[in-house]
């Protein structure tokens, strides 16, 4: 099982002067996109008592979600996103007056036990109260030898400088076994322009780096080696999610083959990078992020069609 610990909000866009609302917080979007890969996932999230609230439980309902770790705060507000898109690039501003994305419970430790993967989004580096609950994740998750694993996500609204951020980051990443991170945070995190270069500055500690590249594919390393995938063209229309599919899809063979295993066979990384492009590329084939999630199916019917050429 997959255990996801982090934000779940609604991603608003404006569209032809109508409000579209689509669930969203990029933890949340990994848990969904393992979710219809067919693995056992659990998402752990708050959620306030409001409209936008109910929509988000009303989408766990509908899609069969596990609804144990979600968490509903009375007297908060369920986190809402205003997404931008510009030539298919999307950016956020987000509306976090008396938000419930960080009120943790203590209980929701507890579901760590269920967990094979613990997967957990950067919003839990906001503020000192949800830094305390990630180090109790992290101890937590590493007494009982669970996979942990973190994705950058970086978004320059939850620090007062990039020289906060960094130092905030710097304590935590390093703790993960698996890290993602894209391009312009590499680049950001390290201040080199060089990817080589760049990965060698990421602290040790983790057992697998992933770099997301866009268009260009992605880069496991590990072991001090590169391991380079290439994507397969897609029309892109929204980046929204693209990463989380990435993720999502990368955690799900994961959970399913073992990471060890991964980090031994190089054929088994490769594939699964190969696997994980494909997933990240189609999602930007539709806008929003969880409505562009693609199933295993829509994954190897693109996998085939190019192997088989």
């Amino acid at each position: 099982m997959i255990v996801c610990f982090g934000e779940i909000l609604l991603d608003t866009f404006i569209s032809k002067d109508k409000n579209l609302a689509f669930v969203g917080g990029a933890p949340f979007n990994v848990c969904y996109q393992s979710h219809l890969l067919g693995n056992h996932t659990l998402f752990i999230g708050n959620i306030g008592k409001d409209e936008e609230g109910k929509k988000i439980k009303d989408f766990f309902t509908s899609h069969e979600l596990d609804t144990r770790g979600l968490n509903i705060c009375k007297d908060k507000k369920t986190l809402v996103a205003q997404v931008t898109l510009k030539d298919g690039e999307r950016s956020f501003t987000f509306k976090k007056e008396n938000s419930a994305e960080n009120s943790f419970l203590d209980e929701s430790l507890d579901f760590i036990s269920l967990g094979d993967i613990i997967h957990c989004g950067s919003f839990l580096l906001n503020t000192e109260e949800s830094r305390k609950y990630l180090k109790s994740i992290l101890s937590f998750a590493k007494s009982q030898k669970k996979i942990t694993s973190f994705d950058f996500n970086y978004r320059d609204d939850m620090f007062s400088s990039l020289q906060e951020a960094k130092q905030i980051y710097d304590e935590f990443y390093s703790e993960f076994d698996i890290v993602k991170l894209s391009l312009d945070e590499l680049e950001l995190f390290t201040s080199e322009k060089d990817i080589e270069k760049g990965l060698s500055l990421l602290k040790k500690g983790p057992k697998l780096y992933l770099l997301t590249l866009g268009k260009d594919g992605s880069i496991a390393y590990y072991k001090n080696k590169i391991v380079k995938v290439k994507s397969y063209p897609m029309k892109s229309v929204d980046t929204t999610g693209a990463g989380d599919a990435f993720m999502g899809a990368f955690l799900s063979n994961v959970d399913s083959l073992g990471l060890e295993e991964m980090l031994f066979i190089p054929s088994l990384m490769t594939s699964n990078l190969k696997f994980a492009n494909i997933a990240g590329g189609l999602a930007t084939t539709k806008v929003g992020a969880l409505s562009s999630m693609p199933t295993y199916k829509e994954i190897n019917t693109v996998l085939e069609k190019n192997t088989f050429k």
